[in-house]
């Protein structure tokens, strides 16, 4: 018999019917006013775009995306729209643009390469690139190789002056008319649409394109709200003030982090975006100390440096919200960096999610915090979540487990991929590759599925021992991934890449480190290897497929190519 896993308090919220342009900009359910400033340049505080600038916008750029290219003239959920950008205040305009035209907003990665980029639009069937000035010759060459004319790259930009033109001069696509999105209340319809494509980070695989509707964005917005706005509510009867939602934008907008936290969340909650080109460690601490943020939201890795930075001193005073997400963090990360954070009472809380789930479906309630590495409860409206073994048998309590989930917030699944969906799904369940455990009526992920290691028999987390590795003060970061020799090919030997002085720390002190600590079968048998950075994508998550290929080819375990 299933175990069945919902919120205790709130399973279920009733959430409006309601395409996501007609339920920010035209009901109470958005804080934001018509002067509220949504966005702002972090480098020009001068450029900003207030609610009324962002409406007049989208419908403009709407009317430019389907006089000029007929972008939803043939109904919506078919014309791919591929954008690729650094963070600017420009972006979310084109977000909603797209959409109010009826396209599909698909979004590229700013770290891609010119075969990804082409793949992408390729795949995606995209007929239409929008670049920032950095892309362009990026977007050229991908262009030319999917056949696509330099008047159908569009190069978006937010300074000096607004601005969506063809590369080539000619077009300008924000209008001086508009076109008004067509507003969407059937549930089937809302379900069904298709509005937003992000692309599976690929470090497993070739990248996948995630389907995302109005439904899953909408409710996305509105369940991940419901106990803050609780909270708030709180406070302002006790007669406390409410510190303004202020967030620092610095991660991708091409992963559901940057793409949801910073152009719908904040917007729903009348938060302001603070808006970094691109990120810099630096300019982060200057910016967070400026702008004073006081909601943030990054990844482990960042937490992290944090945590070990001496630079860091009153950078991060003005935060009372914190949330970490993309990545496992384990207790003692999150007491480190707790301790870098606002006057003391500021807590980080985990979030666990995917772009199949359109980001999270656990997350801390405002008010409530944790320091023992949980996920966080369950949100209202994620009905079930299951923990299976191979077989897809529920494992017990404390036993780990596949996470299963099915909610509104899931994808339908994969853009032309009907085999990638179908393997995705079981029994009306989507299969999460998370290995989770539940322990004391907490959640914790363990690793993912694929890349758990097995030592004669018995698993291996890669991510226990990283985490293990990043207490020591003078490891920066680690990474850790299997090697599989050939006189025992079903064993795995963890073999650690980490950001050290070696002078300051040598091999046989980072596996003593490790003895002393974990099991005998979790031990670095597969050797430690320091380098000057480790490779990751662009939201942090270590490329474990690029250094399994390098430890291969260290070790001599790369296949001679026949000629």
């Amino acid at each position: 018999m299933a175990r069945i896993y919902r919120n205790p308090n709130r399973p279920v919220v009733d959430v409006p019917k309601l395409d996501l342009l007609t339920f920010l900009f035209e009901t109470e359910h958005c804080v934001a006013q018509d002067d509220t400033v949504l966005h702002l340049e972090a480098s020009n505080p001068s450029n900003k775009i207030a609610k009324k600038d962002l409406l007049d916008l989208t419908q403009r750029i709407a009317h430019g995306l389907r006089h000029h290219y007929g972008v939803g003239a043939n109904g919506p959920n078919t014309d791919v729209i591929t954008v690729i950008s650094y963070g600017q205040p420009l972006v979310p305009a084109a977000f909603y643009g797209t959409i109010a035209a009826g396209g599909v907003y698909s979004a590229a990665s700013p770290s891609s390469t010119v075969a990804d980029l082409a793949r992408q639009v390729s795949v995606g069937t995209s007929r239409l690139i929008i670049c920032g000035s950095e892309h362009k010759d990026l977007a050229t060459q991908a262009a030319k190789q999917c056949n696509l004319s330099l008047e159908r790259i569009l190069v978006l930009e937010s300074s000096p002056s607004w601005s969506l033109t063809s590369l080539d001069g000619r077009i300008n696509v924000i209008s001086d008319q508009t076109v008004k999105w067509e507003r969407i209340t059937d549930p089937t319809a809302l379900r069904k649409s298709l509005i937003v494509i992000l692309w599976s980070s690929g470090t497993t695989g070739l990248p996948k394109g995630v389907m995302l509707s109005h439904e899953n964005l909408v409710q996305e917005t509105f369940v991940t709200s419901v106990a803050g706005r609780e909270w708030a509510a709180k406070q302002v009867e006790a007669g406390k003030e409410l510190k303004p939602y202020r967030t620092l934008a610095h991660l991708p907008i091409s992963h559901i982090a940057g793409l949801f936290g910073y152009l719908v969340a904040p917007f729903y909650s009348g938060g302001l975006v603070v808006w970094m080109r691109k990120y810099e460690w630096s300019q982060l601490l200057k910016y967070m100390k400026e702008y004073e943020i006081t909601a943030f939201y990054t990844v482990p890795s960042i937490y992290l440096r944090i945590s070990k930075a001496p630079e860091v001193q009153d950078h991060f005073r003005s935060l009372d919200a914190a949330t970490t997400g993309a990545a496992p963090m384990d207790g003692d990360l999150q007491t480190a960096a707790n301790a870098k954070l606002g006057q003391g009472e500021t807590f980080i809380g985990q979030t666990w999610g995917l772009s199949e789930t359109t980001g999270a479906v656990t997350m801390m309630p405002r008010g409530q915090s944790d320091i023992t590495g949980s996920i966080s409860p369950i949100l209202p409206n994620v009905e079930i979540s299951r923990m299976v073994d191979e077989n897809f048998n529920d494992v017990e309590p404390g036993q780990e487990g596949e996470m299963l989930v099915r909610s509104p917030l899931v994808t339908q699944g994969y853009f032309n991929n009907p085999q990638a969906t179908k393997d995705a799904f079981h029994d009306g369940w989507f299969c999460t590759g998370d290995i989770g455990v539940l322990r004391d009526g907490k959640f914790y992920i363990v690793d993912r599925k694929k890349e758990l290691l097995k030592y004669k028999g018995l698993q291996v987390a890669p991510a226990e021992i990283e985490n293990l590795l990043f207490t020591h003060p003078k490891i920066q970061e680690a990474a850790v991934v299997g090697v599989n020799m050939p006189d025992d090919p079903g064993t795995d030997l963890p073999r650690a890449y980490v950001v050290a002085d070696p002078s300051q720390i040598t091999e046989d002190e980072i596996k003593g480190f490790v003895k002393q600590r974990l099991a005998p079968y979790k031990q670095l048998r597969g050797g430690v290897v320091f380098v000057k950075e480790l490779p990751k994508n662009a939201v942090g998550k270590y490329l474990r497929r690029e250094l399994r290929d390098r430890a291969k080819k260290e070790l001599g375990l790369v296949k001679p190519s026949k000629l």
